[in-house]
């Protein structure tokens, strides 16, 4: 949610599952064509907790570019310097180019997923047929209670109407 007195402010807090607080700020940021000619970028400053953690927080330099476009540092290092970090010690570039594979590289990875897949399929037959196994044991286990009881039930019945005959017969003895 975006803070309405505050728009570079991002808000984060809670959910109906989740006790935290998440607080973003843009401290720095260049559109698409600028008038300074620099790529687009969001330097994104956060400070956030939760159950476990009181106080964690970092930067983010968001940009399109796989690179660190190196005419954006000059910049950073002053957005970073608005929220007490050292552009220069406190950051690390990552590299986010795609590296290129060769065609055997291709086929190995292929190798290794198909692998994977038949391995993942096997584990779900072998979970199914457990399930299936158990189904058709607690089946038969509710047919066993269902005919004893039913039984059960079968024998209380012919002993009732046993006794209903006997206290017949006695009152048919009695009627003159």
């Amino acid at each position: 949610v975006q803070d309405p007195k505050q728009p570079g402010h991002l808000i984060n807090h809670d959910n109906e599952y989740l006790h935290y607080q998440d607080d973003w700020w843009i401290i720095d940021y260049a559109e698409d064509n600028n008038k300074e000619g620099v790529p687009p970028f969001a330097f994104v400053y956060y400070r956030g907790e939760n159950d476990a953690w009181i106080g964690y927080g970092g930067v983010v330099v968001y940009t399109r570019d796989a690179k660190m476009p190196p005419e954006l540092i000059p910049r950073l290092r002053e957005a970073a310097k608005k929220v007490n970090f050292d552009w220069d010690k406190d950051f690390k570039l990552t590299d986010n180019t795609c590296k290129t594979i060769s065609s055997g590289e291709v086929t190995l990875l292929r190798e290794k997923f198909a692998g994977k897949v038949a391995l993942q399929t096997e584990q779900q037959l072998q979970a199914q047929a457990v399930k299936v196994r158990g189904n058709a044991a607690n089946g038969l286990k509710a047919q066993v209670l269902f005919v004893n009881d039913e039984l059960n039930q079968a024998e209380k019945a012919v002993e009732k109407i046993g006794k209903s005959i006997a206290e017949f017969e006695k009152e048919v003895v009695k009627t003159p």
